[in-house]
Formats: C-alpha cells, structure tokens, sequence
C-alpha cells in the first residue's frame, strides 16, 4: 500500500510539472507574445498606424516617386521595425492630428509637432527627438520687420492649429496691433508673403531652412523664439506603446542615429 502511495505521489508531481512547463510555454504561442498587451495588438495587426502632415523636410512626397519621405518617416520606420510591424500612414490636415488620435484613428502622431502644456492636456508625448522654435519670415527687399516689436500694422501669416498661430494670439492679447491670417498649409503662407498679401509669416525654423534652400526672395529676421521640442504624441493613458517609443528614440540619440537623420534631411 506504501508503495502504491508512492507510485501515486510521482505520478501527480510529473504531471504538475508537465502542466507548469506546459504553460511557462503558452505566452510565446502568437503575436506580441511576451509583450504588453498593447504592443500584441498592434503586431496582431501587423501594422503602426501613424498620422501625419505635409511638412517638408519632415515628411513630404518624393517629386519623382510620389513615396512619403522625410525625418519623421524614418523615426516611425525604426519604431514600426522595433514591433516587426509596417507603417500604414494616415496623412491629414495638422489641425486634424490630435483628434484622430483621439479618436483612436491612428497609434500614434509624428509630424514636427512642438510639445506644449496645452497638447499635454489631450494627448501624452514621448520624449523629444529634436529642439527648434518659431522664427520670423519676410521678403528679403522689405527691412521693416527687425523684431517682434516690429509687427504693429502688420499682417502675419500662420499654419492653423500650430504653436504660430498661438503665438500670434498671445501677441494679439498683449497688446500688439496685428492681423492674422489663418492658412491650412505654411505653403499657401509663403506664397501670399511672396507676392505680399502679408507682411510676415510665423513658422518653425528647421521647416524654414528647408524651404529656403529654394526660395531666395525670403529670409529669416530677429532671433528663435518660442523656442521648443518636437515630440511623437499617443493617446492619453497608452503608456505601453509611449514607453516603446522613448526605448526607440533614446537607442537613435545613443547610437547617433538622430544626429545623422538631421544631417541627411536637415543640412543637406
């Protein structure tokens, strides 16, 4: 009888460790296995849907391929290659970004979008990926623009829904005696300032450099202001995807990944 007792108590402990190994085993059967559940749905899916905007040099259509390039579509490729997923791109007006994240239309948004207190309220932003701020722009005959305390009677051209368009708010309730003129996309504002329907635009600077490697007749005046960061927003409360993309821009800023992307898109 002891014997048997014996031959019953090995039986039950092998098939409990058949059991715990069986399920030590169950988690790396699928997708995302071992990941967060956030990050599993996003490679059950196989793709990191990202929204975006026209915003040269950070991401545009190549003239001769018609394929979406730019500094922000190679920090998505490399977050999208972390998950072993591709990028489905949702291109949008700016203004249109953060209410489709939101809405749970896109995982997450990269499209030079500065980091304001005020974005931090709706959305959560990974760490940033570069520093730039607003600059000033005019035509390069008109010398009556130094400053901002240059603006009064003047109009000023921004990007609606951008960190510009704020500042010229903020100037408007200071007391500064300007007009504002809102446009969908910057380009539509440096083409009214070409031909002088305004008098100045306010813009980012990087996107600035980049637009006149081709347009001479404008320049930059006075100093950066507003300075700021550019950061890749999610939805509010989705930390596991957030956490993702801080590994990922901090192991490009270590590498010097970032230094070269700026170098290939934004010194060229």
């Amino acid at each position: 009888m002891l014997k048997g007792l014996k031959v019953t108590l090995v039986l039950t402990l092998l098939v409990t460790l058949m059991t715990a190994c069986s399920s030590a085993k169950a988690p790396n059967a699928g997708p995302g296995s071992g990941a967060p559940a956030r990050i599993g749905e996003i490679q059950k899916k196989g793709v990191l849907v990202v929204g975006t905007a026209n915003y040269r040099p950070f991401e545009y259509h190549d003239e001769k391929t018609n394929r979406l390039v730019g500094f922000d579509v190679d920090v998505a490729d490399q977050i999208a290659k972390s998950l072993g997923v591709k990028v489905e791109w949702k291109e949008m007006q700016f203004a249109g970004l953060i209410p489709a994240l939101q809405a749970g239309q896109v995982d997450m948004v990269i499209a030079a979008m500065y980091i304001t207190d005020q974005r931090k309220e709706v959305v959560d932003f990974a760490d940033p990926y570069v520093d730039t701020g607003l600059v000033m722009i005019t035509r390069k005959n008109d010398d009556r623009i130094k400053s901002l305390t240059d603006l009064d009677g003047k109009t000023v051209g921004v990007k609606l829904g951008a960190t510009g368009a704020k500042a010229a708010d903020r100037l408007k309730q200071e007391g500064r005696k300007i007009e504002v003129k809102q446009y969908n996309d910057t380009l539509d504002s440096f083409s009214d300032l070409l031909v002088g329907r305004i008098d100045v635009v306010f813009n980012d600077k990087l996107n600035t450099l980049e637009y006149l490697k081709t347009h001479p007749q404008l320049q930059i005046v006075g100093d950066t202001f507003d300075k700021a960061s550019l950061g890749i927003s999610v939805k509010k409360g989705d930390k596991d995807l957030l956490d993702r993309i801080n590994e990922v821009v901090r192991q490009m800023k270590s590498s010097g990944q970032i230094d070269q992307l700026f170098q290939k898109w934004l010194k060229s």
